[in-house]
């Protein structure tokens, strides 16, 4: 009597099981992404990706929030064409974001910013004591900017502009 019972019990645990892994969000498209960035951010709620990235295989998004936040997250591929969860650092929309991470073992520097609309931005490098040539990107899309980066120790500056000259730091 007792196998009676307990085979439907285990068949419907089993189902169960089986359902919750594959509710899970894959990363796979922008919108799997986003649910996965409202399970697992604290920080706000309702996240939108409005960037993206792809290096070395990681997808780096850029996404604000409905309590004015912003995050730039990162998702490392898994098998079968599904992403997971690394990190993500996260600021209020009116703060440039900056972040280093490790992507198969190379050093990158991750830079955005959705506080404004902005033209350019300029990244300044102090490595040894010695600064380094200023590096400028073009950010009229707002694109998410990339550094990859083989110091150790070293310090970041970045100033954004808009196109009335107005410097965001």
């Amino acid at each position: 009597m007792k196998k009676k019972i307990l085979l439907p019990i285990l068949i419907i645990m089993v189902c169960i099981i089986v359902y919750f892994i594959w509710s899970q969000p894959s990363g796979n498209t922008i919108e799997s992404r986003e649910q996965i960035l409202n399970n697992e951010i604290a920080k706000g709620n309702n996240w939108t990706i409005s960037k993206e990235v792809e290096i070395e295989g990681y997808i780096i998004s850029g996404a604000y929030s409905a309590d004015n936040k912003s995050t730039l997250a990162i998702f490392k591929p898994i098998s079968n064409n599904k992403y997971k969860f690394v990190k993500s650092r996260n600021c209020n929309n009116d703060e440039i974001i900056i972040s280093r991470a490790i992507i198969n073992n190379n050093n990158y520097d991750l830079i955005w910013f959705n506080g404004a609309k902005t033209q350019y931005a300029e990244i300044i490098y102090t490595i040894d004591g010695q600064i380094q040539d200023t590096l400028k990107y073009n950010t009229t899309d707002m694109d998410i900017i990339y550094n990859k980066n083989p110091e150790k120790e070293y310090t970041i500056n970045v100033r954004y502009y808009d196109n009335k000259g107005n410097k965001y730091e």
